[in-house]
């Protein structure tokens, strides 16, 4: 098992992933702090627990949204024609 070791909100966190999936991992995390920090720059001074809470409440709701924009048939779609558009880039 990997570890990968983050920092959010101005504190260390070691987090433990299966082999692999670091880089995700790490990816993933940055993000998390990245909108964790967005936040603390608009409401100031919170307790960790509720920087935390808002940046996963507010990742859920955009998570929500994404899939509300486009039905399961939709989106399959949509990644066929990405999909497409890659191969064929390849393929140049």
């Amino acid at each position: 098992m990997g570890n990968i070791s983050i920092e959010i909100n101005n504190r260390e966190f070691l987090i433990a992933c299966t082999d692999g999936d670091e880089e995700k991992v790490k990816s993933l995390a940055l993000k998390f702090a990245s909108r964790v920090k967005s936040i603390k720059d608009r409401v100031g001074e919170l307790d960790q627990q509720r920087l935390f809470l808002l940046a996963g409440i507010l990742a859920e709701e955009e998570n929500q949204e994404l899939n509300d924009d486009l039905s399961i048939d939709e989106m399959t779609e949509v990644l066929k024609g990405i999909t497409k558009k890659i191969e064929s880039n390849i393929d140049k």
